[in-house]
């Protein structure tokens, strides 16, 4: 009797296990590069590879892992181009079209794709007219697409600051000695990567959220509160609000305006955050400059550093639930553009 309760119990363990396996299947996803526009960097070249790597390992594991197991799934199965179709594709052809690129994934079977992710990068160098200094702007294009059926899952055009970075060390030639190459290739490539961090992850969140339920996740469907109160509806209270500003004591800095622009975000989300900015400590004035139906952008008088400025923003995002991550743009400049996220 002990050895049929024995094996009775492991044999409800394995199929708990399986079950468990069964709910952790995760989302078959390829990374192509695509360089059909002669303007593009053309692909398998050094900073296309450093770019693809940081792509593909970022899907791998994504930064925001507690958003991403509230949909059931902890991050991609990325598959590798070459190791995929080697067998029957020419492996070192370029400026391939859309056509081409998803003829290709259709012709694997073992395993299936789920989701195929081609991405563009553009750059170049440009040479101020009145310093002569020389700066990179570069910017990365990349749209998700459900392989079988061809739906729409994902897009974004990530751009490093649109006035551009300024070559520096060995990368920028000074004193009449020229930039060494390699350093030129080091210097785009990690800016590549950067790009490439921010395009993983922002496409992880929304494969997660249009996938994740289907994959046995439990969904985000969890409001958070503040007073037993829904987030969006206590918000629109000041009385709600901490009993102190986010900032914290530091406001003995020069008072400095800032330009900050919220994107993407609903008509009651932008109400909250203008209480949040006009109640956090520091803050010396607040005006609208501009607002339409997508967008509204502040210029917010603060006695707050930069640093402190982003810290209030990311704690006032993690309290309103918005996926988002506030950019800076030259010296005074902040733009938070929320991901949307879909969930079916």
């Amino acid at each position: 009797m002990k050895m049929l309760a024995k094996t009775a119990a492991a044999a409800i363990f394995g199929i708990c296990a399986f079950a468990g396996a069964a709910e952790a299947a995760t989302v078959n996803l390829l990374v192509m590069q695509e360089d059909w526009d002669p303007e593009s960097l053309v692909r398998n070249t050094r900073i296309q590879n450093a770019v693809l790597s940081t792509i593909n390992q970022t899907l791998n594991a994504p930064a925001y892992q507690s958003r991403l197991r509230q949909y059931g799934i902890e991050g991609m199965d990325v598959y590798d181009e070459t190791a995929l179709t080697l067998n029957f594709y020419q492996q070192d052809r370029q400026r391939r079209t859309d056509e081409e690129l998803i003829s290709v994934v259709r012709s694997v079977n073992n395993p299936q794709m789920d989701i195929v992710v081609p991405y563009t990068i553009y750059a170049r160098a440009v040479t101020e007219p009145y310093s002569g200094i020389v700066k990179l702007q570069m910017a990365l294009n990349y749209r998700a697409l459900d392989v079988r059926s061809g739906r729409f899952v994902g897009s974004d055009n990530l751009d490093l600051d649109t006035q551009g970075v300024s070559f520096t060390g060995c990368a920028a030639g000074l004193n009449g000695t020229p930039a060494d190459p390699h350093c030129i290739k080091e210097f785009v490539s990690q800016n590549g990567e950067k790009l490439a961090r921010n395009a993983g992850n922002k496409l992880a969140l929304q494969i997660a959220g249009l996938l994740g339920r289907q994959y046995g996740g439990s969904g985000a469907s969890e409001v958070e509160t503040i007073d037993d109160a829904p987030i969006n509806d206590a918000l629109g209270d000041v009385a709600a609000l901490p009993s102190r500003g986010a900032a914290g004591s530091g406001c003995d800095n020069i008072p400095t305006t800032f330009s900050v622009t919220f994107r993407g975000f609903e008509q009651r989300q932008m109400n909250a955050v203008e209480e949040y900015m006009a109640y956090w400590k520091c803050a010396l004035d607040l005006d609208v400059t501009g607002s339409d139906f997508s967008e509204i952008t502040f210029s917010y008088k603060t006695r707050s550093d930069q640093q402190r400025m982003l810290r209030n923003i990311r704690l006032m995002l993690e309290l309103m639930g918005v996926v988002a991550e506030p950019q800076t743009q030259g010296s005074n400049e902040i733009v938070v553009e929320a991901l949307g996220i879909r969930e079916n």
